[in-house]
């Protein structure tokens, strides 16, 4: 009873901690309410801080790409226990957001700005949107699951955690990979736009251009033609770069 007791709070925490690394890069990214945002901390030299900044990046996404292969879970599961192997993957991001955010450079060379409040709130509300529609695709296949909280749960109740997956629809119908898109959106929506701005942006999308291939394997390997017949329907990450048939196969989590 304690250790099923310790495996749900061990997962609650994980939540509220991965919540508060959302809220945490959305604000950071944004300039808004967090004791330090992109265009905060020490300048350096441009180029020095540049290749900081990309190293940071690509470090943050290899920690999430390493961890979420197939290989590494069969690994990591033999020490780990399955029920907190999410969990314990979110603690691992929020040391990693940890350190992308107090090793970042800033390089706050403005590029743009707009100073009237109605075009301001307008993009932020466009940036909220973005952050939404991240979140709202999370629970196409499993919000729960995706943040941990069902694993523990099932354990806490003694029962198996079914796997979990959706229905290529909605979000899914559009792009594969709507969650990627919106992490490479969301550093150009904003009325500050600063060379550090673009810099994530870059980082960020070149890692995840590099890395996807890497992931559709794995659910290649998993799904098969299933798998296959999705990519020729559905774009990447531009919608309707190609034309959809009326195929709609399933996909599990990432």
């Amino acid at each position: 009873m304690i250790q099923r007791y310790s495996i749900l709070i061990y997962a609650l925490v994980a939540y509220a901690i991965a919540s508060f690394n959302l809220v945490y890069i959305m604000g950071f990214l944004a300039e808004l309410y967090v004791p330090k945002n992109i265009s905060d901390g020490i300048q350096g030299e441009l180029w020095t801080a540049i290749l900081i900044d990309i190293g940071l990046l690509w470090l943050f996404g290899l920690h999430h790409s390493i961890t979420a292969r197939t290989w590494f879970k069969k690994y990591w599961t033999r020490f780990v226990p399955r029920p907190i192997e999410r969990a314990t993957y979110l603690y691992m991001t929020a040391i990693m957001t940890g350190l992308l955010i107090h090793f970042w450079r800033p390089i706050p060379i403005t590029v743009w700005q707009f100073d009237t409040e109605i075009l301001r709130n307008s993009i932020y509300g466009v940036y909220l949107l973005i952050w939404g529609l991240m979140l709202l695709a999370t629970f196409q296949f499993g919000y729960f699951g995706f943040f941990g909280l069902k694993q523990a749960w099932e354990r806490f109740r003694n029962k198996h955690a079914a796997a979990t997956g959706f229905s290529a629809k909605w979000l899914y119908g559009i792009v594969r990979h709507p969650i990627s898109l919106c992490w490479m959106m969301m550093p150009w929506i904003t009325p500050h736009l600063t060379v550090g701005h673009i810099v994530f942006a870059l980082g960020i999308s070149s890692y995840i251009l590099v890395a996807t291939p890497f992931e559709e394997m794995d659910l290649i390997g998993e799904l098969g033609d299933k798998y296959r017949q999705y990519r020729k329907n559905v774009p990447a990450f531009f919608p309707f770069a190609r034309k959809r048939q009326t195929t709609t196969p399933t996909e599990p989590a990432e």
